[in-house]
């Protein structure tokens, strides 16, 4: 089942790397975006942040 992030999220952040680094009110934590997935989501505030289409991977 895929799930439409952008109506299933309230935020939603494009970014251009598989790396996040993610520290909003919360201790700092890091995530890894599977590119298969396309998205990951901080466990602490509930945003999600999702691959941009522009993101050029590295093989």
């Amino acid at each position: 089942m895929k799930v439409d992030i952008d109506k299933h999220f309230d935020t939603v952040i494009e970014v251009n790397t598989t790396y996040i680094a993610s520290e909003a009110g919360h201790p700092r934590v890091y995530y890894k975006i599977k590119p298969e997935i396309g998205y990951v989501v901080c466990n602490y505030t509930n945003t999600c942040f999702k691959l941009s289409k522009k993101c050029r991977l590295k093989n």
